[in-house]
Parts: C-alpha cells; structure tokens; sequence
C-alpha cells in the first residue's frame, strides 16, 4: 500500500515538473501572476518576466512592470527629489541567484503587504513595481513616511555590498554586485534626468536618520557606488 502510494506520488510530481510553465504565487492572490518558472539546464528554478508595458499615461524605466499589492503602497502621487538606495538581503550564500523577480515576493509578502520601493534590480533584469509619470510617482513605503513622501526607492538584489570592497567576497559575488550595480546606475541616471534629481540626492538607506540600516553599505555606496555614478553623469 505505502509502496504504490509512493509511486503515484512520484509520478504526480514528475508530471508537475514536465508539463511546461508554472506560475509563481502572490500575497494573498490580489493579483495574478505574471513571473513563468522555468527550469534551466541544471533544473535551478529561475524567472522569466515578462516585458515591460504600462499603461498610456506612464513611464517605464524597468525590463518590466508589475504593481505590488495595493496594501504595499500609498495611493498617491509624490514628486521626488531624492533617490534612496536599498539592498533585499537575499542570501550571501547565492549570489547568482539574486533575482529582481525575487524582491518582488517578498515585498509582496513581507509585512502583509505593507512594504514597497519603485523598483527591484537583479540578474533577471530591472523590475517597476510602482507606477511612474512624467510629473510624479507613486508614493512606496520603504525608508519611513519623512522620507518615503519625496523619494524615489530601489532595491538591490542581495547583501553585504561592502565586502566587495574589503575582499570578503567571493568572485561569484563580486560579478553579481557589479552587474546589478552597473544596471542601478543606469536607472538611476534615466530616474535623474527625468526628474530633475541632484547628484547630492542620491543616498543609501544608511543614510536615513533613525532608520538603523547599513544597507547598502557605507564602503560600497561611498567608494564605488557614487564614484561610478559620477563618472558617468555630467554635473
């Protein structure tokens, strides 16, 4: 009896697994899935998003867009002049699975709902999570109500950004880091020019006050971050 259960089983799964494309799982079911699973040549599971198209009347800066849970932001429309810098503390031990799709879940799900940031950069690619205009954007919850009412927020795939500097991390890591960083710029170059955002503007979460963040990372931000951004803006 367990013998042929464990078989039907095995089968059930087996058939999961081959039958083409699944769907990843959002907060709740609020809305439905756009991100297909598909399985790689080594049977990692990975992201495939789709391409990015908003509506007439916005703008989309990512590779796609897909709005997070409507408890995660608020429903209105700020004018930045800011831009805060988060990393997602995904795990130090998976660098080349740090994925934008990734960041997206767990906002969705982190805090039932309640957090957010305008975007999600990863290996995947640059993800929107919120609404953008040509006049405004819509307020996310990321860095806390003082900051969160006139900034722009993205999120970096990963953690411990500083131990690229320090020699801490491993080469997998440092190529991770590098490729996200160099895809952060240049949204956050496209985010400057579109809202008239001074370099000055430009912070890590670390910066907040009263935040208690280090992300991410002071080294990281400070000796490659706005050093790489500088020399491709002209102030």
């Amino acid at each position: 009896m367990l013998k042929t259960l464990a078989t039907v089983l095995l089968v059930i799964v087996v058939t999961f697994v081959t039958n083409g494309a699944v769907y990843a799982k959002f907060d709740r079911g609020e809305q439905e899935s756009i991100f297909s699973i598909v399985q790689n040549r080594i049977n990692a599971i990975t992201y495939a998003p789709e391409p990015c198209q908003p509506d007439s009347d916005g703008i989309c800066f990512g590779d796609y867009f897909k709005v997070l849970p409507k408890t995660a932001y608020i429903n209105k429309i700020i004018i930045p002049d800011t831009i805060i810098l988060h990393t997602d503390d995904q795990s130090g031990h998976t660098p080349k699975r740090w994925f934008s799709t990734t960041t997206w879940n767990g906002l969705a799900g982190r805090d039932n709902g309640g957090r957010s940031t305008h975007f999600g950069i990863g290996l995947d690619g640059v993800g929107q999570f919120l609404p953008m205009y040509k006049n405004g954007v819509v307020q996310c919850r990321g860095a806390g109500s003082e900051f969160d009412s006139h900034t722009i927020q993205i999120e970096m795939g990963g953690r411990d950004y500083n131990n690229m500097l320090t020699g801490k991390a491993s080469p997998e890591t440092v190529q991770s880091i590098e490729i996200i960083t160099a895809r952060a710029v240049d949204l956050v170059i496209s985010l400057m020019e579109t809202y008239d955002i001074p370099f000055e503007n430009i912070m890590g979460h670390y910066q907040v006050v009263g935040s208690g963040k280090t992300d991410p990372g002071n080294l990281y931000f400070e000796e490659y971050f706005l050093p790489l951004l500088e020399s491709k803006i002209d102030l």
